[in-house]
């Protein structure tokens, strides 16, 4: 949602509480953390810190309450005053100028929880952003050495996005019913562009396979999917399907069978080629390094997706979480063929059905943490 209209829905729920401050009991499912300013966040503690049976009434006539006058409490004043013990940046920013104009922005107090639906609606929405552009980052300036590492914060994201869930289903039904309206509209990412292109390690692996196919049984780990050249992914799918078969891998055998598929494939002089080049023993080393810059770059894609989804107006809460984890699923198969191939440990063949995540370590300190 656009920050003008996120801050119109915060300053509406805050100028509630300012005018209907017996509100704010069926009001704490909002986190002071929902807020997108600091100010906004310590008005929203200090009003749950208040007590109100010491806040002296008063009689007002408001525009949404017709000709009969309302009694409130004296918030401002109450509030001004619990305000002079914050920090003085905050303290600078909740004048009793910008009290008065709070309360005069909210439309109508009655419809307070929905303007706080908005505002949790619009946190999630920021979280997400912000996991996405930390995935990207990540794996931006990670080096393949520490790839697993990296593939952690993946991890990690589908822990925060849980966390993201459990807020939204906190917020009551009728408020959730009234903004989580599903959409219709189709959101696809754009196209991604590898970033992370090895193609001499890809030449490598494939070289070294086709000198020693007994390799092939060494790297389970390794999937078709993690090449760039769509050619050398070709070869390494074709060897694949012969072993599997038991059949005698061989330049002449991996053409023929690479023929069935169609797409790209290397000629028979290519594969000669790669098989003289190749080198025994060499196909764990470099194939680790495809899977790991393929891993990395999917990671990165997966970062690129989480915004897209997050900067979409038409997706609501319920259906940003879903989109954003179906997002994160491929990055735990990832992870767990990287630490196989790091340890050398027996795994089903990458191309196989992946296996159920493994419990997720504890989320990451966000910058824009909700209080849950």
């Amino acid at each position: 949602m656009t920050r003008h209209l996120t801050r119109r829905a915060e300053e509406a729920v805050l100028g509630a509480a300012l005018l209907r401050p017996e509100l704010l009991p069926s009001l704490r499912w909002i986190p002071p953390g929902t807020f997108s300013r600091a100010d906004h966040a310590a008005l929203w503690r200090v009003l749950h810190s208040l007590d109100l049976s010491a806040v002296p009434v008063r009689r007002v006539t408001h525009s949404w309450s017709g000709p009969a006058p309302v009694a409130y409490r004296d918030m401002p004043t109450a509030v001004n005053r619990a305000v002079a013990d914050l920090e003085p940046g905050i303290r600078a920013t909740l004048t009793p100028p910008h009290l008065a104009e709070l309360a005069g922005s909210c439309p109508n107090p009655g419809t307070a929880p929905l303007y706080g639906g908005m505002t949790v609606e619009s946190a999630i929405h920021r979280a997400v952003e912000d996991a996405g552009g930390k995935l990207r980052d990540t794996a931006r300036r990670t080096d393949i050495g520490r790839a697993p590492e990296a593939l952690a914060l993946g991890e990690q994201t589908g822990e925060r996005l849980s966390a993201l869930g459990r807020a939204w289903a906190s917020v009551p039904e009728p408020v959730r019913a009234q903004l989580d309206a599903p959409t219709e509209a189709t959101v696809t990412p754009p196209d991604h562009e590898r970033a992370r292109v090895d193609r001499e390690a890809e030449s490598s692996t494939v070289a070294s396979l086709l000198y020693q196919p007994a390799q092939l049984r060494e790297i389970p780990w390794l999937s078709e999917q993690d090449f760039t050249d769509t050619e050398l992914a070709s070869t390494f799918s074709a060897m694949r399907r012969l072993d599997a078969r038991g059949a005698p891998v061989d330049p002449l055998t991996v053409a023929w069978e690479a023929a069935r598929r169609p797409g790209h494939s290397l000629s028979d002089r290519a594969l000669q080629d790669l098989e003289r080049a190749g080198q025994s023993g060499q196909a764990a080393f470099t194939g680790e390094q495809v899977l790991r810059t393929a891993a990395l770059d999917r990671l990165d894609k997966t970062g690129g997706d989480l915004r897209t989804y997050a900067l979409h107006p038409a997706l609501a809460p319920t259906g940003l979480l879903d989109h954003a984890g179906r997002a994160l699923g491929p990055l735990s198969h990832d992870r767990e063929r990287v630490m196989h191939a790091e340890h050398g440990s027996e795994l089903a063949p990458a191309d196989a059905e992946p296996a159920p995540p493994a419990r997720q370590p504890p989320a990451l300190d966000y910058e824009m943490e909700m209080d849950l």
